[in-house]
C-alpha cells in the first residue's frame, strides 16, 4: 500500500513539474519579438535631371529606406510608386549649389525623410521609416 502511494505521489510530482515547464514555454513565447531594423532599398535607381533650363545636368541615385520595423517593410513596398514619386519632385527643386554641396544633400536626405514619412502616415497611420540614405550618388554636371 505504502508503494501505491509513493508511486502516485511520484507521478503527481512530475505532472506538476512537467505543467510548470509547459507554462514557462508557453510564457517566453508570448513575449513580443525585439523590433528588427530593416532597409528597403528603392528600385529602379533614379536618375534624373537638375539645376537651371540653360544647361542640362543628371543625378543618378540609389535610394535606401532604413524601416523601423521588418514586420512593416512590405507596407513601406505598397508605396513605393507615391515615395518615388515624392522623392523625383524633390530633386526637381533642387538647385545646382545645393546638390552638389554635401550640406545640400543632407538637408535633401532629411526633406526626404519628412516627405515619405507623410506620405507613409496618410497612408498607413504610421511613419514606418527612420531614415533616408544613398547608397550611391552621382553627379554629371
Amino acid at each position: 500500500m505504502e508503494m501505491i502511494f509513493l508511486n502516485k505521489r511520484l507521478i503527481t510530482s512530475l505532472i506538476v513539474m512537467t505543467l510548470l515547464a509547459l507554462a514557462s514555454v508557453t510564457f517566453a513565447k508570448d513575449e513580443p519579438a525585439p523590433i528588427r531594423t530593416s532597409y528597403y532599398e528603392l528600385q529602379p535607381t533614379f536618375t534624373i535631371n537638375y539645376g537651371d533650363i540653360r544647361r542640362t545636368r543628371y543625378i543618378q541615385a540609389s535610394i535606401t529606406l532604413k524601416v523601423i520595423d521588418s514586420t512593416t517593410q512590405s507596407e513601406v513596398q505598397a508605396h513605393n510608386p507615391a515615395i518615388r514619386n515624392a522623392i523625383i519632385m524633390l530633386f526637381s527643386r533642387q538647385t545646382t549649389e545645393t546638390i552638389q554641396s554635401i550640406e545640400g544633400r543632407e538637408v535633401f536626405l532629411e526633406e526626404a525623410l519628412k516627405e515619405i514619412q507623410n506620405i507613409l502616415i496618410k497612408e498607413t497611420g504610421e511613419a514606418l521609416i527612420d531614415r533616408v540614405l544613398f547608397t550611391s550618388f552621382v553627379l554629371q554636371t
